[in-house]
């Protein structure tokens, strides 16, 4: 069983998961040893069956779990970090949490993920018009503007070689389909917390513990699939 299966158990509209097929056995996986199963996961593997719940929207309380476990996680770490090592616990803390936050909106994007407008600062209007950015909506998609969300776009030149479309990894996106977060858009948040790290301090240390805590995510989804494939042969 894959962790993306997991959405449709909890969702009321889904069919009731009374009974699941096991692909390494002949019996059958009832929707009580599912629970199990899935509650057994969350104990082996917390971060990473939180962190995918909260990115599939399944609970407020996975989101929550994934950036406190993902803050302790970044405090441990932060001793290896100079200019966090020096700040004052309660400044350090609140320096992790934004990392954190900020680590987990990044993991958690999609192309279909919704951003305030900063043209039109999510009004939809500018000037007395229609934000021509947004359409008025006020929100965007954070799908790459060049290849639509699709994460490949056509190669000009070989396309004109060979006369047929030749797709390529989308430079722009890298593949992903979306924009990922900026990491001066992080910058500026940590800033609201300390005046203690400056630009020059963020690039050359503290950016390569946000990119440490987004990478963690992703290996910790990665183990609490593994824990769960293994339960529910």
């Amino acid at each position: 069983m894959k962790l993306g299966s997991v959405v449709k158990y909890h969702c009321p509209r889904s069919a009731s998961p009374s009974v699941v097929s096991s692909p390494c056995s002949p019996d059958d996986i009832s929707g009580t040893d599912i629970m199990a199963a899935l509650g057994m996961t969350l104990r082996r593997a917390p971060l990473g069956y939180s962190a995918f719940c909260g990115k599939m929207n399944l609970s407020h309380q996975d989101k929550e779990r994934t950036v406190r476990l993902l803050t302790a996680i970044g405090l441990n770490r932060s001793v290896f970090y100079p200019a966090l090592r020096k700040l004052v616990d309660s400044e350090r803390l609140a320096v992790i949490r934004v990392l954190a936050n900020y680590a987990f909106l990044d993991y958690a994007r999609s192309p279909d993920t919704e951003l305030p407008c900063h043209a039109c600062n999510s009004t939809g209007w500018k000037k007395g018009k229609r934000c021509s950015k947004c359409g008025g909506k006020g929100m965007m998609r954070a799908a790459c503007k060049d290849c639509k969300g699709r994460g490949q776009s056509v190669h000009r030149l070989k396309t004109q070689m060979q006369g047929v479309p030749v797709y390529q990894h989308c430079q722009r996106c890298a593949g992903h389909g979306f924009e990922r977060i900026a990491s001066a858009v992080v910058f500026s948040a940590v800033c609201q917390v300390t005046e203690s790290i400056s630009q020059d301090t963020w690039n050359k240390s503290v950016k390569q513990l946000l990119a440490f805590l987004i990478s963690e995510l992703y290996r910790e989804e990665a183990w609490a699939e593994k824990h769960l494939s293994v339960i529910t042969k």
